[in-house]
């Protein structure tokens, strides 16, 4: 025994009834010597049969169940297994959750109805009821509401008016019996909101009808409906998922108590495993598990981390141990949902049938394809049990189905009697297939279609998971049909039929030219001008856990075109084209009124941004384009309608108010800076732009408002032109005078050599001597060289020494620069040899 699953503080209460407290979420432990392994296999032998029978009811894995219950119950040792065979520890509950509520209501489905049907409120399952029998004995089992016997009329009379949202255990009533005082003859109970919006209602309906399922919406159809009323002080355990205190779909009934905490008493291990496979498959806590029930691994770590939220990583290890050390996935059965058997009452029918009987063929059975399990597939599934060396009790079950799946492989261009099984699987959800019995294009496209819907790989190989999926599909799953006017504005209504095994929730999305509509998810659908013309589809999807969801879509119901407007003119503009005028358009009268008008001015082909009224102020970014509206009027039930104006005459450009000639200082020689000077130019915010000219011809690049004068440009005469530019206004240009011509430049009187002092060592300066250099005012600058390289960024009169210049001889060259004069460069003579 493990110490972690001891509890000390509970040994002696322990001792007394002969076993120790913990409990999914606080471990069972028993004081017990060490479990043989003869008495563990034969503890595993004893859960296979009730772990694969909860698998076949809910989908959860038989592995996943068994090692919890060897877990929880120490191999069967603890004392709630030995006397309650209770192997989860599962507690009791004074009351019931809303999904517990909910999920009782919808096992009554089915059943039979009887007029003043007494029903014994405490019997766990009646064969029948009236319509405020089965309102009464689901408040009374579930402690939602405890009453006795009682009428609609009564039960109206207890009720009062919802004007709100509607909650679980909210009654609905029909005012259909004059014989009473209020009128009430009918009643019903909203157990569950559905996906789609609506409300789930249950009914016992009449002899015709027995107990069923309906909505809040269709019974707001009803001609004697009366609304939504309530009973006092309803009692339901938190909101819908399982807490501490409630663990079990069994409420109160047989329940035995250590320390003060009540568990469950069961009659066999089969229902001690179908009541927690029920919470795993029905509990929103366990929403997050269920979807994993096709990987063990990943589902026993889901299903840890809500059982044992605090000690999930090493109770996942423990069961995952279990499961590995004792190849309890051997115990699997591929989670088929169902049997296919022969009763005595009514033998079942349908496409799955069909399907088995034609896998039975392939097999070497003689059977013949009716689509009803007859005495003869019985006799044929008995068969072929034997040969499997299987329970041959001529049912249809797990096992069974398991190894018709396992043997039977398909893919493309495989015949025989196993592709008529698939073909009449895929038809039965819609899928289109090939005739004969021969795995075609058609057929191959929907199997990789239907396996990638199902979370397979779409491989395009029916195998056993295949099989599987397509046994566990829901059936009937009828084609929606759709009613109602095709004219914009009127609704369309969908019926999506009768869908099973019962109950499975339905979903809802409206189509146009199969894409999806935004917000198109209930049961009706008004149609928008959007769908004129178009083709509208609805697809009701079923699910259920763990059938695989289906999805059928109605045939397309095509919307009525638009209406045509009747009036559309064109619409004329009025007012002057010129920077700063405003401009009116007249839409003229348009017909059918009202119809409303929209506008848009254009620049040119350009919408305006913002210009969406029927005036418009002209901009100067118009000057040089036409203008132009458009005004669009549109009229619910009837196609939009554009109309587009004729062009203005092209928008005039204002003039630039003042635009004086530039002028030209600085002198005209070789190495001086000329500058222009362009004057002011009106109005302001005018951008002004510069080309130098020699001669007459542009000089290349010299677009700055300065110009310095090169050898080029000796002997000739410059000007310079200067371009004025503002939206909305012609663009002027203006000429300066010429120069005089330019005349060569000066050459220094004197230069001089430079000349390196400093020391010729790693980390040491060096220094320039520029000599004499005249005139005055010589600008001067610098480059140090190495070896004849010019070293980066070595533009200074001194130089530190680096140990890159290590064996290398450093050089200068000097630049003298002044306006007017020739630039003249000198370099000097090398140093010795950089030292280290």
């Amino acid at each position: 025994m493990k110490p972690s699953r001891i509890l000390p503080v509970a040994l002696a209460l322990a001792l007394a009834f002969g076993m120790l407290q913990a409990g999914i979420g606080s471990f069972f432990a028993q004081a017990s010597p060490t479990v043989s392994d003869s008495t563990r296999a034969k503890f595993i032998a004893s859960l296979v049969a009730p772990a694969q029978q909860a698998e076949s009811q809910t989908g959860i894995p038989a592995s996943a169940l068994m090692a919890q219950a060897i877990a929880e119950s120490e191999w069967g040792t603890s004392g709630l297994s030995s006397s309650a065979k209770n192997v989860f520890n599962t507690r009791c509950s004074a009351l019931a959750t809303t999904a517990q509520y909910a999920t009782l209501a919808a096992k009554q489905v089915g059943k039979k109805y009887v007029l003043g049907q007494p029903v014994p409120y405490n019997a766990p399952s009646p064969s029948s009821f009236d319509c405020s029998g089965l309102v009464i004995w689901v408040n009374n089992q579930t402690k939602a509401f405890v009453m006795g016997d009682d009428t609609a009329a009564g039960l109206y009379n207890r009720t009062s008016a919802v004007s709100g949202t509607p909650s679980v255990g909210d009654l609905v009533f029909l005012k259909n019996n004059p014989a009473r005082s209020n009128g009430i003859g009918h009643v019903a109970v909203i157990t569950s909101k559905l996906s789609n919006g609506d409300w789930q209602i249950i009914e016992a309906k009449g002899k015709a009808y027995g107990v069923v399922k309906s909505t809040l919406s269709y019974w707001k159809t009803r001609k004697y409906y009366t609304g939504v009323r309530r009973l006092p002080a309803m009692n339901f355990v938190g909101v819908s998922g399982v807490t501490q205190t409630s663990l079990t779909t069994s409420y109160n009934s047989g329940c035995t108590t250590v320390s003060s905490v009540k568990y469950r008493t069961y009659s066999s291990l089969a229902k001690a495993f179908l009541d927690r496979a029920t919470i795993i498959a029905g509990e929103s806590a366990y929403q997050s598990v269920r979807g994993l029930t096709g990987n063990v691994t990943s589902f026993v770590d889901a299903l840890a981390a809500v059982d044992q939220p605090k000690n999930k990583a090493a109770y996942a290890t423990e069961l995952k141990d279990l499961i590995k050390t004792w190849k309890l996935t051997d115990y699997d059965t591929a989670s088929v949902p169902f049997n296919l058997v022969m009763t005595t009452k009514k033998n079942q029918t349908g496409p799955k049938v069909s399907a088995l009987q034609s896998l039975l063929k392939q097999t070497g059975q003689k059977v013949t394809v009716t689509g009803t399990y007859d005495s003869a597939t019985k006799s044929a599934v008995t068969a072929y049990q034997k040969t499997k060396g299987l329970q041959a009790d001529g049912e249809a079950g797990p096992l069974t189905l398991t190894a018709l799946f396992t043997s039977l492989s398909l893919k493309s261009g495989s015949k025989g009697d196993a592709v008529t099984a698939l073909h009449a699987l895929l038809q039965a959800i819609g899928y289109k297939t090939d005739s004969g019995s021969t795995v075609g294009s058609a057929t191959q496209a929907s199997i990789k279609q239907f396996q990638t819907s199902a979370g397979l790989s779409g491989s395009g190989t029916v195998d056993k998971n295949t099989w599987t999926k397509l046994f566990m599909t829901l059936y009937p799953a009828p084609v929606p049909t759709i009613s109602g006017g095709t004219a914009i504005g009127q609704t369309l209504t969908t019926k999506a039929g009768t869908w099973g095994p019962a109950p499975v929730e339905l979903s809802y999305r409206w189509y146009r030219d199969g894409k999806a509509i935004a917000n198109a998810t209930g049961t009706s659908y008004k149609l928008t001008e959007a769908d004129a013309g178009h083709a509208l589809t609805v697809a009701v999807t079923g699910s259920r856990l763990p059938y695989v969801t289906v999805s059928r879509v109605s045939a397309p119901l095509n919307s009525a075109a638009l209406s045509q407007l009747t009036a559309t003119p064109t619409p004329v503009i009025a007012g002057s084209a010129a920077i700063g005028k405003t401009l009116t358009a007249s839409a003229g009268t348009w017909k059918p009124a009202p119809v409303t008008l929209a506008y848009q001015w254009y620049r040119g082909t350009a919408a305006i941004a913002g210009a969406t009224k029927p005036t418009y102020t002209v901009q100067a970014a118009d000057a040089g384009l036409a203008l132009q509206v458009a005004v669009t009027g549109t009229k619910a039930g009837h196609a939009p309608v554009a109309k587009t104006s004729k062009a203005t005459a092209k928008v005039s450009a204002l003039k630039l108010s003042a635009t004086p000639t530039p002028t030209i200082s600085g002198t005209a020689k070789v190495a001086v800076k000329l500058t222009a000077k362009p004057g002011t130019w009106k109005p302001s915010g005018t951008s002004l732009g510069y080309q130098w000219y020699r001669d007459g011809k542009a000089i290349k690049n010299a677009t700055k408002a300065s110009y310095t004068l090169t050898k080029s440009d000796q002997g000739k005469r410059i000007t310079v032109k200067v371009t004025g530019k503002k939206s909305g206004y012609t663009t002027v240009t203006k000429t300066s005078k010429q120069t005089a011509k330019v005349a060569k430049a000066s050459t220094f009187t004197k230069t001089s050599t430079p000349t390196i002092v400093g020391t010729t060592k790693v980390g040491g300066y060096l220094y320039v001597r520029k000599g004499t250099w005249t005139p005055s005012s010589v600008t001067m600058s610098y480059q140090w060289y190495r070896n004849g390289k010019a070293i980066k960024d070595a533009t200074r009169s001194t130089y530190k020494v680096t140990k890159s210049d290590k064996g290398k001889r450093m050089t200068v060259k000097a630049t003298g620069k002044k306006s007017g004069y020739l630039t003249v460069s000198k370099t000097s003579k090398q140093t010795a040899k950089i030292r280290a």
